[in-house]
């Protein structure tokens, strides 16, 4: 999902939302309840139905060497040094954030006040500190299928969900690890 236009007299963003071609931060995805675990919808071969919704991986800033990503944001000028050292710019959440408090749809009052919540967090306070969330293993066993000689082991990932209000917006957040290797 990315920002096509602005609209700053009305106050309106007109929002990409690339539903019929997965990418790798958006698809479509089914599920009968809202605490099963989505299956990717193939939109090219199936309607969309009353179970679908949208997986959205969002973003919050973009190295400013990433030319497609960059092509894709509209402040290009706000530039910053990371966490991880590199050059980077508002993207996709953040973004949105400026033009909400640009036009004030969000007070300086409320970005202070999450600003205060996170610098009070700590260490122990993050999801992946939480010991009720950490990422379970059963043992290994031998497994052959197929003639093919396996370890087998399941792996449990903690999923908490939060639905806004009376909407039906859920925030899903996964606690995982992915090991990136280069």
């Amino acid at each position: 999902m990315w920002i096509k236009n602005i609209d700053g007299h009305n106050k309106e963003l007109t929002i990409a939302i690339p539903l019929t071609k997965g990418t790798d931060k958006t698809r479509i995805k089914k599920r009968s309840f809202f605490n099963e675990y989505g299956l990717p919808v193939s939109t090219k071969t199936e309607p969309f139905s009353l179970y679908c919704y949208v997986e959205w991986q969002i973003g919050y800033d973009v190295i400013i060497d990433d030319e497609e990503k960059l092509g894709r944001t509209t402040i290009k000028d706000k530039i910053f040094v990371g966490a991880n050292g590199k050059e980077k710019t508002l993207y996709e959440l953040s973004e949105y954030i400026y033009y909400f408090y640009k036009w004030d749809v969000i007070q300086i009052k409320e970005l202070e006040t999450i600003k205060l919540f996170l610098e009070n967090l700590k260490d122990n306070d993050f999801l992946d500190s939480n010991k009720e969330l950490s990422i379970e293993r059963s043992h290994p066993v031998e497994k052959n299928i197929l003639g093919i000689q396996f370890y087998f082991t399941q792996v449990k990932y903690p999923l908490l969900i939060h639905k806004f209000g009376q909407y039906e917006i859920l925030t899903e957040i996964i606690i995982n690890y992915r090991i990136k290797i280069n």
